[in-house]
């Protein structure tokens, strides 16, 4: 239990340090409201269970040393397999000391862990404490000026001398309480704003996330990360929040919204000891935390694509939120069981008596062929040659071949003979190669061709537009002019010559004027912007200033 509540501690308090770390930039380029819900991983690795694996997912155990060999005139008795089986398994110490076993037997760290304990609830008794003294003072002497509907409910709007401020609260119970006289108020713009902004809360369920928070934070009561966290928290959700009220509000409504914000974080004891409640002026954020929410304003229009990327990379980080989740293996329940005597061996089977060969096929009779004429053996102009040949089922038979000459013909040898019918096979072997790799010769000649034909094509064009560029760029020249006339025209001149060539002439002063005059109607924008803090932008105006002040040198 104790390695599971540091493993939870040290997580979260990793997780806190991250976001205050990305909070800012994540806010700046995906919108607040992206910014806003990365406090989710904090909280929900508070509540994340541990996770039990299997036991054969365990790691290995790390191999027992090898003990030294033992010297030569020491004695060794083998122990018998019987009495090894028998004898119980026992795990050999290890090597070192288990500093975490060592710690967990000591009774300082229980106490530590009962303090620990002791102060996250100190914590938590104090931080609702004064909410509940705070919504009694709130609610004693109200008055109820009217109802909202809501999902869960009515939300009631009362006026309360308790606060000079509007302050939303309650999550079973929701109220806004209002200062005396505000829903009289003139101003009936600032007036539904501030009402807007209030039930944004209770809408975006701000109050019951304050509430659930809390056990995240007082977990690290002790850390100062615990409270930088809580108020870059409720730094981010008071943006988020105005960003959804603004979501649709045109340039004046902006402004309004941005002065309706300075006017109440101006206002002495807007909303003291605001404990979990979400007030519209924010004293318990310091004041820079009203400059971060008119910094908010221009971010909440974030483009599409970059919420999508922010939402994206928030989905990733709770996906693999559960891979800091504490791990235990279970048990092993295996039993290691006897083997089995193996069974004797069954006799061999006698073996089959081997069959008698087959009786060998008698050879077949020659087969004679007759050339030209009958067959006649004692005659000197019959020529009679034996050979083998495979007929078609496989057999081999002799064939014997008599040939009778004709009257003056010469009489050739069995060896001139067998050259000469080579020699013919051979010839029809190659005419047949040849013939059979004819299309492919053709075939790679003419790819051989085209391949040629379209090279010299490319070279040729590579070699005209060379010619081309060479010809333009030789006949075109570009002049910078310092002073430039009255005659001249606009900020650049294009002038050609008779032969084709081109002059491009380009005002210098004139284009520094026209990046002049562009900067200085930037000036003026920032100038009229009320949204933009005054320190803020005052020092933009005095770069702006004096960058306009170096272009006028130059100009002049």
């Amino acid at each position: 239990m104790n390695g599971i509540l540091a493993h939870t501690l040290v997580w979260t308090g990793v997780l806190i340090a991250l976001v205050l770390l990305v909070r800012r930039p994540v806010a700046r380029w995906c919108g607040p409201q992206v910014a806003y819900a990365l406090w989710a991983l904090p909280a929900l690795r508070l509540i994340l269970p541990p996770i039990t694996v299997p036991a054969w997912m365990a790691p290995p155990p790390v191999a027992e040393p090898v003990a030294a060999p033992l010297p030569a005139h020491e004695t060794v008795v083998w122990q018998s397999a019987e009495a090894a089986s028998a004898a119980p398994l026992q795990a050999a110490p290890a090597a070192g000391f288990d500093i975490m076993a060592l710690l967990a037997d000591w009774p300082m760290i229980e106490a530590l862990l009962l303090a620990w304990l002791g102060g996250a609830g100190v914590f938590l008794w104090r931080r609702f404490a004064a909410y509940f003294d705070l919504r009694e003072a709130l609610l004693a002497e109200a008055r109820e000026v009217g109802r909202v509907p809501a999902l869960m409910g009515a939300i009631r709007l009362v006026e309360t001398p308790g606060t000079a401020a509007p302050l939303a609260f309650g999550v079973l119970d929701p109220v806004i309480a209002l200062p005396p006289g505000f829903m009289a108020l003139h101003d009936r713009r600032a007036r539904d704003l501030a009402l807007a902004h209030e039930l944004a809360h209770h809408r975006g369920c701000d109050l019951v996330i304050n509430v659930l928070v809390q056990p995240l934070f007082a977990l690290h009561w002790w850390n100062p990360l615990g409270r930088y966290g809580w108020l870059a928290l409720r730094r981010d959700q008071e943006a988020a929040c105005d960003a959804r009220v603004i979501a649709r509000a045109d340039a004046e409504e902006r402004a309004a919204y941005a002065l309706l914000i300075a006017r109440f974080a101006a206002t002495p004891n807007a909303a003291p000891n605001a404990a979990i409640t979400a007030p519209m002026a924010c004293p318990v954020l310091g004041e820079k935390s009203i400059i971060e929410r008119l910094r908010s304003l221009s971010m909440s229009h974030s483009s599409p694509r970059n919420r999508i990327a922010g939402g994206a990379v928030l989905g990733a980080a709770l996906l693999i939120l559960p891979l800091t989740a504490s791990i235990s293996y279970a048990a092993s329940e295996a039993v290691q069981e006897v083997p089995e005597p193996p069974a004797p061996p069954a006799p061999p089977e006698a073996p089959d008596a081997p069959q008698p060969p087959e009786a060998p096929t008698p050879p077949e009779p020659p087969k004679v062929v007759m050339l030209g004429g009958d067959e006649g053996e004692g005659d000197a102009n019959v020529i009679v040659t034996e050979r083998i040949e495979r007929g078609e089922d496989g057999k081999e038979r002799k064939v014997r071949i008599v040939r009778r000459l004709a009257p003056g013909q010469q009489h050739l040898s069995e060896a001139e003979h067998a050259e000469m019918e080579a020699a013919l096979h051979e010839g029809l072997a190659e005419a047949d190669r040849a013939l059979a790799d004819l299309p492919r010769t053709i075939s790679a000649a003419m790819a051989d061709a085209e391949a040629a034909m379209a090279e010299a094509q490319a070279a040729r064009g590579e070699a005209v537009r060379a010619r081309a560029e060479a010809r333009a760029a030789s006949r075109t020249r570009v002049m910078m002019l310092k002073e430039c006339t009255s005659a001249f025209d606009g900020e650049a001149q294009v002038i050609k010559g008779k032969d084709g060539a081109q002059t491009v002439m380009i005002c210098q002063p004139r284009i520094a004027a026209t990046a002049r005059l562009g900067l200085e109607q930037a000036r003026d924008e920032i100038a009229r912007d009320k949204d933009i803090p005054e320190e803020t932008r005052k020092q933009v105006l005095r770069t702006l200033d004096a960058q306009i002040a170096r272009w006028k040198e130059t100009e002049g």
